[in-house]
């Protein structure tokens, strides 16, 4: 799955990709300012997981595009210290949403470790204003790691929460594609798009060949929880 990070300059992106990896990402920086990226790959609940920092100043516009392009995900993270910047954050939050309509977004309200952080629902208040309730913000230190694990692992389930039916016909199915087309009540040609989508994201396991398919551990343990969640609302 690929996963992107946003947010205002300084906000603590770079410092939380490379908590994410242990210090193993690779930077594309000019004097400490990411000018390009931050990129690693990691795994969560057996899920592998690209991740994607991006330069926050606002003349990078075009790489922060290139870069989220395909993003199953965001974490947003905004600098609980600098209030500042969270008029920043809400303009960037919209061009976010102009780039990944629809996409689920995580804010992380970052540098909770610092003396006079706001609280994570005071920055959600002032960047997200009357939308505070339509996002999960938490309170993260990229610096110690607080939080940060909770965070990709908050926005890898709702990621994958938008393939959650097809990838439930998938595991209460005997894999052939006649069988999973049945269990939606859709097309074989419309499944077989939305397949393609989940392979792409190692989601599912696929051969092509003979049109079987399964789930990868790791993701049938996530279906296991989701459907849990399911059935107790």
């Amino acid at each position: 799955m690929k996963i992107v990070l946003l947010g205002p300059y300084n906000s603590g992106k770079s410092t939380t990709v490379h908590q994410i990896c242990g210090g193993s990402a690779i930077s594309i920086d000019y004097g400490g300012t990411t000018v390009a990226l931050d990129h690693c790959k990691t795994e969560i609940y057996g899920v592998k997981v690209f991740l994607f920092g991006t330069p926050g100043l606002q003349r990078f516009e075009v790489i922060r595009k290139i870069l989220s392009k395909g993003a199953d995900g965001v974490l947003f993270v905004v600098d609980s210290v600098n209030v500042a910047s969270f008029e920043e954050a809400s303009k960037l939050l919209l061009e976010v949403n102009q780039i990944l309509p629809s996409v689920p977004i995580i804010l992380c309200a970052n540098k909770q470790d610092i003396i006079g952080a706001k609280t994570p629902d005071e920055v959600a208040n002032a960047v997200l204003g009357k939308n505070s309730d339509k996002i999960t913000v938490i309170g993260t230190s990229a610096k110690s790691g607080e939080n940060i694990e909770r965070a990709l692992g908050m926005i890898v389930l709702n990621a994958i929460k938008q393939y959650y039916d097809v990838l439930l016909a998938v595991k209460h199915s005997t894999g052939n594609l006649k069988d999973i087309a049945q269990n939606l009540r859709q097309s074989e040609d419309k499944v077989l798009s939305q397949l393609q989508f989940a392979s792409w994201r190692r989601l599912i396991l696929a051969d092509w060949d003979n049109q079987i398919f399964n789930l990868p551990k790791g993701v049938a343990n996530i279906t296991d929880i989701l459907e849990f969640g399911h059935k107790q609302i």
